[in-house]
């Protein structure tokens, strides 16, 4: 299965926030400031127009536990020693925007409405070859609540100039 990544998207690790999120999924669930959120069962996704709206929500989620950026361990004395991430933002243009080695991504058309729409995965297997790499040839796509594919046609990300 894979979310959708409209705009941009704020992507975690569901396995995380069962294991580090205070208050777990019910409280994340609540912690999510618009409609945008789906899941697929392995990871969660809410989508933002505002550079400053997503700062916040990320900033929200590592200070209820998850992790943004790796954590170094130095003399065993600072850090988490967790090495993974559990957030990463996504352009639905280019994908992950910054690496992350549990995601994949990728835009495909859907035939019935012909829209080309982007969407991401967890992918943890062996990367064999530069490209997309897919778990199932046929993948169901998690979106939100009443989404509709036209409903992605007037989407437009808004920098902190125009905003």
């Amino acid at each position: 299965m894979a979310v959708l990544c409209e705009a941009i998207s704020v992507v975690v690790r569901r396995d995380a926030i069962d294991a580090y999120y205070v208050g777990g999924w019910d409280h994340f669930m609540k912690s999510v400031p618009n409609a945008t959120l789906c899941t697929d069962g392995e990871l969660a996704r809410v989508g933002f127009l505002k550079p400053d709206d997503i700062r916040e929500f990320v900033e929200n989620l590592v200070d209820s536990g998850l992790q943004f950026e790796p954590k170094i361990k130095l003399l065993g004395l600072f850090g988490s020693g967790r090495n993974q991430t559990d957030i990463v933002v996504v352009d639905k243009h280019q994908g992950a925007t910054m690496p992350c080695a549990w995601i994949e991504f990728g835009k495909f058309k859907l035939s019935e409405h012909d829209i080309e729409v982007s969407m991401c995965w967890l992918f943890e297997g062996e990367r064999v070859a530069s490209g997309i790499h897919l778990k199932e040839q046929n993948m169901e796509l998690a979106t939100p609540i009443g989404w509709s594919p036209v409903d992605s046609k007037g989407l437009v990300f808004k920098d902190e100039e125009s905003s």
